[in-house]
Parts: C-alpha cells; sequence; structure tokens
C-alpha cells in the first residue's frame, strides 16, 4: 500500500524552495557556463548533493506537483545545454572540455533521465517525441521502447536488461546492461517492424550531430559530446544498479510471479525524490506503471534504501561496503 500523499501546492514555501533545487541541478551546467565556470557542476554532483541527501536523512518534506508543461521545458532545457556546451567547448582547454562534458553527463543521466524515463512513458505524442530527441543527443534513443515493453514486462528476471544478481558489482552490471538494453531493444524493434525509428535511426543522428559539431567547431565539441554520453551511461547504470539490485521475481509453474513491492528499492530521501522527479518512488511506478510522476507515493512494505541515490551511488563503487549496508534490508525469504 503506498503511503499517504505528500504533494503539495507548487507556492508552498518548502516545496517551491525543493522545485527550485530540483531545476538548480537539472540546469546547472547552463547556470554554469553562463557565469564562466563550467568545471563545477561536476564537483557539486559528486559532493554537494551527497551532502545534501545525507543531511536530509529521514526528513519528509513537501514534495511540489509538476505542472507537464513545466517538465517538458526543463527537459528540453537539459537536451539544449548539453549542444551549447558543446559549441563553447571549442574555446576552452582540453581538461576543462572534459570535465564540462561529465558535468553535462551527470545532470542529463540523472534529471534527464528521470524526465525522459517521464515523457517517454506519455501518452502524448509530442512527450514521447521530446525523450526520443533528448535520448538520442546522448545515444541512448533505444532506451524509451526498450524500458517500456522491455524493463516493465521482464523486471526481476533473467531476460531483464537490469536484472542483478548480489555478487554483482556496479562496473560488472554496468557493462552487462549496456551491451544488454541495446540487445533487447533491437529484438523488441524487429518484432514491432520499426528497427530504424527506435535503434538505428537515433544512432545514425547521434552520428550526424557529432559529424556537424566537428564540422563547425572542431575536435573538442566532438570530446565533449563523447564524455557527456559516457557519463549519462554511467549514472544511469548507477541508479537502475541501485533501483533493481539482488531483488528477483520468483518462477512459478514456469511463469513468473506478479510484480510486487517486493521486486523495488524503495527510496524515502526527500532530496533525492526532489532531483529525481519523484522517480525514486519506484516501487509504486512498477506496480502501477501508468500513474505519472505527481501521483507516485512511498511504499513502505518495499526494501528501502537507506540513504539516498548520490550517496548509495558513491558507496557502489565499494562492493563489499555496499553489500554491507544493503543486505539486511533485502526481503526476507519466505518460510
Amino acid at each position: 500500500m503506498a503511503s499517504p500523499s505528500t504533494r503539495t501546492s507548487f507556492f508552498h514555501p518548502v516545496a517551491f524552495m525543493g522545485a527550485l533545487l530540483a531545476l538548480f541541478f537539472a540546469w546547472l551546467p547552463a547556470l554554469f557556463m553562463a557565469i564562466g565556470h563550467p568545471a563545477w557542476p561536476l564537483f557539486i554532483g559528486l559532493f554537494l548533493m551527497p551532502v545534501l541527501e545525507w543531511l536530509a536523512g529521514d526528513y519528509q518534506g513537501p514534495v511540489p506537483y509538476w505542472h507537464f508543461w513545466t517538465l517538458r521545458i526543463i527537459l528540453a532545457g537539459i537536451t539544449i545545454q548539453g549542444l551549447v556546451g558543446a559549441h563553447f567547448s571549442a574555446a576552452w582547454p582540453w581538461w576543462l572540455v572534459v570535465v564540462a562534458g561529465a558535468g553535462s553527463g551527470y545532470a542529463a543521466g540523472s534529471s534527464g533521465n528521470a524526465l525522459g524515463h517521464e515523457l517517454g512513458h506519455g501518452r502524448a505524442k509530442w512527450d514521447r517525441r521530446l525523450a526520443k530527441w533528448f535520448f538520442t543527443t546522448v545515444c541512448f534513443g533505444h532506451y524509451t521502447q526498450e524500458h517500456g515493453a522491455g524493463h516493465h514486462v521482464l523486471v526481476g528476471t533473467p531476460k531483464d536488461s537490469l536484472y542483478t544478481h548480489v555478487s554483482d558489482n556496479l562496473a560488472s552490471f554496468s557493462k552487462r546492461n549496456m551491451i544488454k538494453q541495446l540487445k533487447v531493444g533491437i529484438e523488441i524493434a524487429k518484432a514491432r517492424n520499426n528497427l530504424w525509428a527506435e535503434v538505428y535511426g537515433p544512432i545514425f543522428f547521434y552520428l550526424c550531430i557529432n559529424v556537424a559539431f566537428l564540422v563547425l567547431d572542431g575536435w573538442k565539441s566532438v570530446v565533449f559530446l563523447t564524455v557527456q554520453t559516457a557519463i549519462m551511461y554511467t549514472v544511469d547504470a548507477s541508479i537502475t544498479f541501485i533501483q533493481h539490485w539482488a531483488l528477483h521475481r520468483k518462477e512459478v509453474n514456469g511463469r513468473y510471479e506478479r510484480i510486487g513491492p517486493q521486486h523495488t528499492w524503495d527510496c524515502k530521501n526527500w532530496i533525492t525524490t526532489l532531483i529525481s522527479f519523484n522517480n525514486c518512488r519506484h516501487a509504486d511506478h512498477h506496480i502501477n506503471p501508468g500513474k505519472d510522476l505527481n501521483g507516485l507515493e512511498r511504499v513502505p512494505e518495499a526494501p528501502q534504501l537507506p540513504y539516498g541515490y548520490a550517496v548509495m551511488g558513491t558507496l557502489a563503487n565499494f562492493p563489499d561496503l555496499f553489500r554491507k549496508i544493503l543486505e539486511p534490508h533485502l526481503p526476507a525469504a519466505p518460510p
């Protein structure tokens, strides 16, 4: 059962500050490019975000209700800031190209991925197209179809691209996940006869974007886009690893059990809830995939992450410590 709603008016003072915080992290690269410090977003994401999650602890503040036009504008901004960063990188030293590209990839993999995920689930054709355009700029165009027709159907089973073992570490999972997502995406696209539109077309247009920037701005812009894509994949893999680590659906009489709260990690951290646009309420999302992000609530029966995504993502780089912290929170086996 989902917990009582914590959503409130966008103009509630605390909810409004939370919304500004979410927007700040989403558009972090653009904000710091504007003030001439494009290196800062990476370090703010890597260090400030975990500190904020840690300080928030178990605090459960109000969550703003997001109008979907606001979400569309935020995602469009994330898409544009990555391309603008590639253009301006031509004037930066090489080290800054790499660091700024990584910062842009961090925003794309966290806020961008959360919003692209939400709009990709949408019924409106233009929401799905906006999500596809965003993911195409980071060479992840196959995600939208693979996620809905693959992951949501196969979650917790060995065929799922996000299936994890207790012994998995972030590095082994990331490598397998990246390849498996593409393979599952190709299989689904072949079955639906839309291989070009869903897989090869987005890859081709990503390459076209790189060629265009190479001609207009030189190799630094291509390196920026490549680093952005690599970090986006890394952040996305980190989040999905945390959301589904070691949770499996049992096979009974040749069929897998229905998806329940025990098959997805939930996260109650308020900072993560804001920054992920409610995406960390992941158990409710899988149990009720038709809900939009404003309708998602915590599910107390689901296994609960002890910390937010940024803290858990940091801990995931230390496999023994990560397992030691999370294993006690795994659902108990039935007697």
